[in-house]
């Protein structure tokens, strides 16, 4: 009984020394954390990224705007409109940074490169630009903030951690072999075991607190300077807590974001309309043949789809084909015909050789007889083998052809349709009688941002299921191709019909406004030189390429016009 209560209770004091040191390790770890002092963690925590990560400097003028991103000792600089976006090449651009002075180096890619020691300091410079392009010139200044992650640190600063570590590790050897000496001497109690344990870890503890505080001269762990921000927080896209897009200029390059300065204007009221579009009657044309038969090609072939045709040009032949029967009908008339034609003549040379003693009436009846029956035989021969020669009734192009060499066709078929691209007719439909007497004018738009201008040319006055028919006619744009007018006959399109009514509004293209989360229409608008900020807006149609912001603008924002699905996916 003695021997089994002897191993328990030394079963209990080796468990309270176990536990003792266990405590006393973890309270020596939290303990030197605390000893780093304050702002000065040596955990394995990440740094948290704020800011905008690599030094950067700004500034804009109603010309410019301007972005320098410092790396190294190098700043890299972003030169372009302040009302477009667009980046400008080929500028001078002079810089002075502190004591630093310098010209800009244009790179291929359309930045500036400033290279200088004085970027590698941590200080805040004030920086100016002197921007030469053309014949404009501007003067940008702004501030440039430098840090230093390792400001104030000794050199050796890297090789002490290991030092540390190595303290806090034979610190807890330290402890462990004390416990293990203090149990095996039976005569100590637990209480007593205890008591040393935590001495020996009051002495261990005092040893490494005096090793970081003698770290180094100049070396203050509790006013260490502060981590430069983490460049993946700040150089990269994101939305930001407020809503707003950090897009840098490096990123706004790759995406070509361009803007356009709004203003306030006053803008037409405008109706939407479905229309589809048709051929000119006037300008346009149809060929068909007026007899059955086989499709022959022309001198210049059978004419292909979108060739140019003058009117009268031969576009193909057709070829009469007749049933065996009629054809046996044509051959035996053709004979008689012929057989009377010879008689004829034989008897009017009868005649005419009696001259004088035959009246000439008899003489003149005959010759009658026998030039009718030639060119009876002359017409009934041709039938046989009649050809029909389709030709062009209009100038323009092919826009349709139903024709092949050898194609057997009906009288009345369709073969080739001629239309003029720079004259057509669009056809639109409205609902509201009042429409007809406020029409200002009228564009189509056959897809988003591609608009063709129209005249209106009239309205019908019976109803066509339910609507009014309205008719216009495409303007060509001066000086432009007539197969510049992206339209096809059929094609259904949108018409914007532009009243005499009018509204304050802000035009923009179409491509501008996109979509939020809510589904509500908004606008990006660029706010600062690497920030863009959603505008929620309310709109009515302008034409097929813009749209009028009534709400949610205000004069001077500069909005983005292409590009804005892209800002608008950055999370």
């Amino acid at each position: 009984m003695k021997t089994l209560n002897l191993v328990t209770n030394r079963a209990v004091a080796l468990m309270k020394c176990a536990g003792v040191a266990i405590v006393l390790v973890a309270s020596m770890v939290s303990s030197t954390a605390a000893l780093a002092g304050e702002g000065h963690d040596h955990g394995d925590a990440a740094p948290i990224a704020t800011g905008t990560g690599s030094p950067r400097v700004s500034s804009h003028s109603d010309l410019f705007e301007l972005v320098g991103i410092v790396d190294a000792s190098a700043m890299t600089i972003y030169l372009d409109r302040h009302a477009t976006n667009e980046p400008v090449t080929g500028a001078k651009v002079e810089v002075e940074a502190g004591a630093a002075k310098g010209v800009a180096t244009p790179q291929a890619d359309g930045t500036y490169r400033f290279e200088h020691a004085v970027l590698k300091e941590a200080a805040t410079l004030a920086v100016s630009f002197t921007v030469v392009a053309g014949a404009e010139s501007d003067l940008l200044a702004g501030d440039l903030t430098l840090t230093d992650a390792y400001a104030g640190h000794d050199d050796d600063h890297a090789v002490r951690p290991w030092l540390r570590w190595a303290a806090y590790a034979a610190g807890a050897m330290a402890l462990l072999a004390i416990a293990a000496v203090l149990i095996r001497r039976k005569r100590r109690s637990g209480s007593q075991l205890a008591s040393y344990l935590i001495a020996a870890a009051a002495l261990s503890m005092g040893s490494m607190a005096s090793f970081d505080a003698n770290a180094g001269e100049g070396h203050d762990h509790g006013d260490a300077a502060p981590a430069a921000p983490a460049a993946s927080g700040g150089n990269s896209p994101k939305r930001q807590a407020d809503g707003s897009v950090f897009l840098p200029k490096p990123t706004q390059r790759q995406l070509e974001l361009r803007t356009v300065t709004v203003e306030e204007k006053t803008l037409p009221k405008t109706v939407e309309l479905t229309g589809r579009v048709a051929n000119d009657p006037n300008t346009g044309g149809k060929v068909q043949p007026t007899q059955a038969g086989r499709i022959e090609a022309g001198p210049r072939g059978l004419p292909q789809l979108g060739q140019a045709v003058r009117k009268g040009e031969t576009l193909a032949i057709v070829r009469a084909s007749t049933a065996a029967i009629e054809l046996a009908n044509q051959v035996a008339q053709t004979a008689e015909l012929k057989a009377n034609l010879d008689q004829a003549r034989k008897r009017l040379g009868r005649l005419e050789q009696l001259e004088g003693t035959v009246a000439q009436k008899d003489i003149d009846a005959a010759r009658g007889d026998a030039d009718s029956l030639a060119q009876r035989l002359a017409a009934v021969s041709g039938s046989v083998s009649a050809t029909e020669v389709l030709v062009a009734p209009v100038s323009g192009v092919i826009a349709a052809a139903h024709a092949m060499a050898g194609q057997v066709v009906n009288a009345g078929d369709v073969l080739f349709e001629i239309v003029d691209p720079a004259h057509l007719v669009v056809q639109a439909s409205a609902f509201d009688t009042a429409l007809l007497g406020n029409i200002a004018s009228a564009t189509a738009s056959p897809s988003a941002g591609t608009t063709v201008a129209l005249r209106f040319v009239g309205a019908g006055r019976t109803l066509q299921e339910g609507a009014i028919p309205l008719q216009f006619n495409t303007v060509a744009t001066q000086g432009a191709a007539s197969s510049s007018v992206p339209l096809a006959v059929g094609q259904p399109v949108k018409v914007f019909v532009q009243t005499k009514d009018t509204v304050l509004g802000y035009a923009v293209p179409t491509g501008a406004v996109v979509k939020n989360p809510s589904n509500q229409d908004i606008v990006w608008v660029h706010t600062g030189p690497e920030v863009f900020e959603a505008r929620t807006i309310r709109m009515v149609a302008l034409d097929g390429a813009r749209v009028s912001v009534v709400n949610g603008l205000k004069a001077g924002d500069r909005v983005v016009t292409q590009g804005a699905p892209l800002v608008n996916q950055v999370r």
